[in-house]
């Protein structure tokens, strides 16, 4: 894929921060292809590398379902000309409304039309609406277009309520509103050896972004590897049967036998099956996963 840099060009601009590119973010991204296709402009999204929370309020920042570089690829695939991920700075923070769109977006891009979602804020402690975005298009000549809630089964689709979902562990659910299936990617480590010991091995990912996790448990999960699909068992936490266990991601992986060690797998969330527990002995917590990998393959593989 040729990626395009911009020269200035007339340009109709999406704005907002994209964590996980979710349906309601398409539907923003094809409203900006359609009148990008209708004027014969340009195309772009402007978003941040950084959520502006870690700026303003670092400890409510929300953990994230897509680093930057998935974020941007799932926005380029969806077939607009550019994607802008800038820095969010002090500088950039401490800007009205009015100089946000002055001295920062119409200086840095031709913009013709600016696309954003209906509860869009942006300058100085987020004064700006799109009321404001309105009036401003008016002032300095640009067209503003704000699409309404994007709503699924009732719910806005938002990636607030999505990182929830996952959070909870309802991740059966999140494919509605995501689009596709919650996924990470990770490479895998080694780990205690507790797995192989008691023939059961499991491969143990290294994440290396900090992205939302589901609740700790066991979850039915697709793994892929080298282009291929596995099937998975997956336990997320701490594995409180053994003392001072660190937090660990291990999946079981069905029907097969390679040696993966610092190779990168994505594992794909399905369905979960189980909280997490603590057993009274070890051969509790071994009767109890030879359990669960009977449970997920008379569910879901046989």
């Amino acid at each position: 894929m040729t990626i395009e840099t911009y020269h200035g060009e007339e340009i109709v601009l999406a704005l907002g921060f994209f964590d996980g590119v979710h349906l309601g973010h398409r539907a923003l991204l094809e409203e900006t292809k359609k009148i990008g296709q209708r004027f014969g402009f340009k195309t772009g999204v402007m978003t941040f590398k950084e959520h502006p929370l870690e700026l303003i309020f670092p400890n409510y920042t929300p953990w994230l379902i897509t680093s930057n570089e998935e974020k941007e690829s799932m926005i380029r695939n969806y077939g607009v000309d550019f994607v802008f991920m800038n820095p969010f700075t002090e500088t950039l923070m401490k800007l009205t409304p009015e100089k946000f769109i002055t001295d920062y977006l119409l200086k840095k891009y031709n913009v013709k039309v600016i696309v954003v979602g209906f509860n869009y804020n942006f300058g100085y402690k987020g004064a700006g609406t799109t009321r404001t975005l309105n009036e401003l298009g008016k002032k300095y000549g640009f067209e503003v277009e704000i699409l309404p809630p994007f709503v699924i089964n009732t719910h806005s689709v938002s990636s607030t309520f999505i990182r929830e979902l996952i959070s909870c562990g309802q991740v059966d659910e999140v494919k509605t509103f995501l689009g596709r299936n919650y996924a990470l990617s990770g490479t895998v480590v080694k780990g205690k050896g507790l797995g192989h010991q008691f023939g059961i091995p499991t491969a143990n990912i290294k994440l290396s972004k900090k992205l939302i996790l589901p609740s700790t448990g066991v979850y039915y999960t697709q793994v892929y590897y080298k282009g291929k699909c596995l099937n998975g068992l997956t336990n997320l936490g701490f594995n409180p049967t053994f003392e001072k266990h660190p937090f660990t991601i291990e999946t079981y992986i069905y029907d097969f036998d390679e040696d993966i060690y610092n190779q990168v797998i994505t594992i794909e969330f399905m369905e979960k099956i189980r909280d997490e527990i603590k057993f009274e002995s070890i051969d509790d917590l071994i009767t109890q996963i030879k359990m669960d990998i009977d449970t997920i393959r008379k569910r879901f593989i046989e």
